[in-house]
């Protein structure tokens, strides 16, 4: 078996295309660590999801470092700085704001139902997603893990859910062919 390379291998395949209005916006709350936005923005690339909001609330990270990691993504992701005021605002309306956060109260993500028009909010990588997001939240997801270790790298956390996401529209896509 030889490589064919990730491009060719891909276009080679015909899973379906998910439409750009149902398409999952990353919301990152406040990341102080540029290596982990460029990261979620290469995540964004490889879903195609609609646009990356990063809220920033103080010193903005380091573009540079942020396009160092996140690659051609860094360049064909729609994705913005914000604050946490003006982020509600950018949301639209028909999409559901679902907080990855692990919390009392949130449900175990390979057992809820994800939206189709999901708006993720991950959070800073010392003290989670923020009151004021947590609180416009319409639903909180956390990842179950059964090792010793109980945390995730945020973006690690992100790339979880986001494919679980994928997969279930991979699968409904199926349901209705």
């Amino acid at each position: 078996m030889t490589s064919t390379g990730a491009i060719s291998f891909f276009q080679s395949l015909d899973y379906p295309k998910i439409a750009l209005d149902k398409r999952p916006i990353i919301i990152t709350d406040n990341l102080k660590t540029p290596e982990n936005i460029g990261h979620i923005l290469r995540l964004a690339g490889n879903i195609g999801c609609r646009q990356v909001f990063a809220v920033n609330d103080g010193e903005l990270p380091r573009k540079s470092k942020i396009n160092s990691v996140a690659q051609v993504s860094g360049y064909v992701v729609d994705w913005q700085f914000c604050s946490t005021h003006e982020l509600l605002k950018l949301i639209p309306q028909d999409y559901t704001l679902v907080a990855l956060e692990t919390m009392h109260g949130s449900q175990n993500i390979f057992e809820s139902k994800l939206p189709q028009k999901m708006a993720l909010m991950v959070g800073n990588e010392i003290v989670g997603i923020s009151k004021p997001l947590l609180d416009a939240a319409n639903m909180c997801v956390h990842i179950p893990v059964p090792g010793t270790v109980k945390s995730l790298n945020v973006a690690q956390a992100t790339g979880v859910c986001l494919f679980e996401w994928v997969r279930r529209q991979l699968i409904n896509a199926q349901d209705l062919e």
